[in-house]
């Protein structure tokens, strides 16, 4: 199959670095001729309910946009691996139970340098694959009513 995207941009700094739409470019091109995983995942699930009080026990997150419905006191979630998802990937989570979950990182993957983080209920928080076995978070606001 063709490129689907041609790489027109000279690598150097402006808005946008053309090195790294370079980059992006040989991965969509890439992922169309089947050599690579598409980096970025598109599936949902809600209604979920977080689990267990430790990493071992917690939900495991299969989706890139889940919504947590019930939420007993202590109970968590587990992103999948960077591994899985690939550096550039992205998992968001909508926390609508009625307590904080905790979110572990699979394995010895890091949020944010640490082995889990606090999502506060009534909120939501994006976690990006930035490097291998390496999780940031952004936590939003609260979801809209």
């Amino acid at each position: 199959m063709a490129n689907i995207l041609s790489r027109a941009f000279t690598a150097g700094f402006r808005l946008i670095n053309g090195s790294h739409l370079n980059e992006w470019f040989d991965a969509i091109n890439n992922a169309f001729n089947g050599t690579t995983a598409f980096p970025i995942q598109s599936s949902t699930a809600a209604g979920l309910t977080a689990a267990g009080t430790t990493q071992a026990n917690a939900l495991p997150i299969t989706s890139s946009v889940n919504v947590i419905t019930t939420a007993a006191a202590s109970t968590g979630v587990v992103l999948p691996p960077v591994s899985t998802v690939g550096v550039g990937g992205y998992v968001v989570i909508f926390n609508r139970g009625a307590n904080p979950i905790k979110v572990y990182g699979a394995g010895s993957d890091s949020i944010d340098g640490a082995a889990s983080v606090t999502l506060t209920n009534a909120l939501r928080c994006e976690y990006y694959a930035v490097a291998p076995g390496t999780w940031l978070s952004a936590q939003l606001g609260a979801v809209s009513a």
